[in-house]
C-alpha cells in the first residue's frame, strides 16, 4: 500500500471526506445499544481471506494467535468487551465460542468457503460490502483499543476516532513479493510449520 490514511501528507484530503448521516446513524445507534459509558472496548480486525494470498503484505493472524493475544490484552488493559470486525464467518464462530456475551460485531456479510468478491449472493452486494466496512471502521474508531494487522480500515478509523485510543498492533512478518509463491506461503506456514516455519507473532505494540 503505498498511501497510508494516517500520512499527514494527505490530511487536507481526507477532511474533505463526510459521512453519509444514513451511515453514522447506524453508527449511533449500534453504540448506544452494544456499549456503555463503563465500558473499556476492544476493537479486533482479524482480517483474513485474499490477505493470506496478498504478495508483499503483511500476513494475516492465525484464529490461535488472535486468541493469544486479545487475552494477553484483556489482561493487561481490562477490556471487558471486544468488538470483532473480520469477513470470514469461521473467525467470528471461533470467537464467539470462546469469548461468547463479552464479543459483539455487526450483521456484516461474511464468507464461508468462496472470497465475498467472487459471488454476488445479493442485490447491490458490492455496494453492501463497502458500506458495510465504513460502518464497521466509524465502530472501530469508538473503541477505547484496537488489536490489528496494519491495514487502511484501521488507519481510516483512526483518523475518524474523537478519543486517545491504545494502539495494538501485531505483526507476523510479509508475504513473498512473487505472486505465485504468495498464493500458498502462509497457507504452507500452517499447515506445515515444521517445514515452512511457523506464523508467529514478531512484533506487539502495547
Amino acid at each position: 500500500m503505498p498511501i497510508d490514511i494516517q500520512d499527514k501528507k494527505i490530511d487536507k484530503i481526507f477532511k474533505k471526506i463526510k459521512i453519509k448521516k444514513k451511515f453514522t446513524t447506524q453508527v449511533k445507534i449500534f453504540v448506544k445499544k452494544n456499549f456503555s459509558l463503563h465500558d473499556n472496548v476492544l476493537g479486533v480486525h482479524f482480517r483474513g481471506s485474499t490477505y493470506k494470498t496478498a504478495r508483499r503484505h503483511s500476513y494475516p493472524s492465525t484464529i490461535s494467535e488472535m486468541i493469544k493475544n486479545i487475552d494477553q490484552l484483556i489482561e493487561k488493559y481490562k477490556y471487558n468487551k471486544i468488538f470483532l470486525v473480520t469477513e470470514e464467518q469461521k473467525y467470528l464462530n471461533e470467537l464467539k465460542k470462546k469469548y461468547k456475551e463479552k464479543l459483539i460485531y455487526y450483521p456484516s456479510y461474511r464468507m464461508t468457503k468462496i472470497d465475498s468478491f467472487k459471488i454476488y449472493p445479493r442485490i447491490n452486494h458490492r455496494f453492501e460490502l463497502g458500506k458495510e466496512s465504513i460502518i464497521e471502521m466509524l465502530i472501530l474508531s469508538k473503541c477505547n483499543g484496537i488489536t490489528y494487522v496494519k491495514s487502511n480500515i484501521v488507519s481510516a478509523a483512526k483518523k475518524f476516532s474523537n478519543k486517545k485510543q491504545n494502539d495494538h498492533e501485531i505483526f507476523f512478518g510479509y508475504n513473498s513479493r512473487n505472486i505465485y509463491i504468495s498464493r500458498w506461503k502462509w497457507y504452507l506456514k500452517y499447515y506445515l510449520p515444521f517445514i515452512f516455519g511457523k506464523i508467529k507473532r514478531i512484533k506487539k505494540y502495547n
